[in-house]
């Protein structure tokens, strides 16, 4: 059985006149002896394993031959039972295994294949054929996908799509109305094999889809990262849980990110409900009456055991009176698993003419805060370097030097150190190197939002 948990950091004393109120919601699952959820979500685990064969990826043939051996070790990974398929994507998708039905329209129809001893083998020799050809559509690929997932209601639902390009065969705006009919009906983790991919491109489709990005740099890293990948999907355990975030009257959520264990803005996936009618019933709102209060819910897609993830809460309240007698609930928050709440935690907040307890600082929200604005300086300093403005890259990677060293970031400072020489760390003092690659600058691009825990122990 898996159980969740919630705990709110925070300082809950704010100015006299203040309403802004910033707390990191830390949520746990952990398999527990009773009262949570079962081993693993009713309608079991779907993967679909979406591999670029775009032309692109003819050149070098090492491309193409990595491709098929990661996804013939990613096949092996799949646990018996589960549900899965291949797509090639290239102009179109096109199904590898199983092969598609014909339906009494005449028309193929989308199927799944169970996995077991014979389904790996005969999908090994369907991968055996892939080959490169044509362009790079990538909704097609996704809407493939989509229509796969669809077929297994109540399943836990989740893709890797590997790409090595960008997306140059369609409008934009075909992947952009994908995307939304794809929102909540998988999750889907994003691999940029090489270096001629758009690192926003496909950071776009991760987040949008409560899955991570990262880069494949060359064909020897593949087969790992795919059966890595694979065996993460196949641990997760309750595969619909959300976030629900009570306001009352005259308060709202102003923002709401993930913090760990990367940095997600899930402020727009916001779905609002608020008591309407006579009867007050909570339903799905798309315009918010501020005299009414107000959940907002987040996805955060499907968790496994022993799963911890942080979440960075800005909230609006009204302002209140000062003294403890005046304290107010600025929130509620809990934790949504298949349509049942299962645990609960307040935000509060008193208002007071204490200089030293307004100023006090909550470790945890202070740590995260800090690894959002390393995740920002990377970004903003790797563009002042690639539009040529040398100051303000030294700067702002400089900033994200002593942000890392701060946040005990190891992996994150040795990223930087391949794009800049840091001569101290604390005063983020650092000078530019002239002979980056690409690849180090791309891998720094796209793993800046990598968040690390901070060490210390709750009572």
């Amino acid at each position: 059985m898996t159980t969740f948990s919630a705990a709110v950091h925070q300082n809950v004393f704010l100015p006299r006149g203040s309403s802004a109120i910033d707390a990191i919601l830390s949520v746990s699952a952990r398999e527990g002896a009773g009262g949570g959820f079962d081993a693993i979500a009713p309608g079991g685990s779907v993967e679909v394993i979406i591999v670029d064969c775009s032309g692109s990826m003819a050149f070098p043939s090492s491309k193409i031959e990595a491709a098929r051996t990661a996804t013939s070790k990613a096949v092996d990974r799949l646990r018996d039972g589960t549900w899965f398929a291949i797509v090639a994507g290239s102009t179109h998708a096109r199904m590898i295994y199983p092969e598609p039905a014909t339906g009494p329209d005449g028309f193929a129809q989308p199927v799944l294949a169970s996995v077991s001893t014979a389904t790996r083998a005969a999908a090994r020799d369907a991968v055996g054929g892939l080959n490169a050809g044509g362009g790079t559509a990538i909704s097609t690929w996704l809407g493939q996908a989509r229509r796969l997932f669809d077929t297994r209601p109540g399943a836990i639902k989740h893709a890797l799509l590997l790409t090595d390009g960008r997306n140059e065969s369609e409008e934009a705006a075909r992947l952009t109305s994908e995307l939304e009919q794809c929102l909540g009906a998988f999750q889907c983790d994003c691999r940029g094999f090489g270096t001629d991919w758009d690192r926003a491109e496909l950071q776009g489709i991760g987040d949008a889809l409560l899955g991570t990005t990262d880069i494949i740099p060359n064909a020897s890293q593949m087969e790992a990262e795919f059966e890595a990948i694979i065996q993460r999907a196949m641990s997760k355990r309750v595969g619909s849980v959300f976030i629900s975030v009570l306001t009352p009257v005259a308060g709202h959520v102003r923002f709401f990110k993930q913090v760990s264990p990367e940095v997600v803005d899930l402020t727009a996936m916001a779905v609002w409900q608020q008591p309407v009618g006579p009867d007050g019933q909570w339903e799905v709102v798309t315009r918010i009456d501020p005299g009414r209060p107000m959940i907002n819910l987040y996805p955060t897609g499907a968790w496994a055991d022993g799963e911890d993830r942080g979440y960075h809460v800005g909230l609006t309240v009204a302002s209140q009176a000062v003294g403890p007698e005046n304290e107010v609930r600025a929130a509620r928050i809990g934790v949504i698993v298949d349509g049942a709440m299962v645990t609960q935690v307040p935000v509060r907040a008193t208002w007071s003419d204490s200089l030293d307890a307004t100023t006090r600082i909550d470790p945890e929200l202070a740590h995260f805060t800090g690894q959002q604005e390393l995740a920002r300086s990377i970004e903003e300093g790797l563009a002042a370097r690639r539009a040529g403005d040398y100051q303000t890259a030294t700067y702002r990677l400089g900033r994200a030097a002593s942000l890392a060293q701060a946040a005990g970031n190891r992996e994150t400072t040795r990223l930087l150190l391949r794009v800049v020489d840091i001569e101290d760390p604390e005063r983020g003092t650092v000078k530019l190197k002239t002979d980056v690659s690409k690849e180090d600058e791309m891998t720094l691009d796209t793993r800046s939002r990598r968040t690390v825990r901070l060490n210390r122990t709750y009572d």
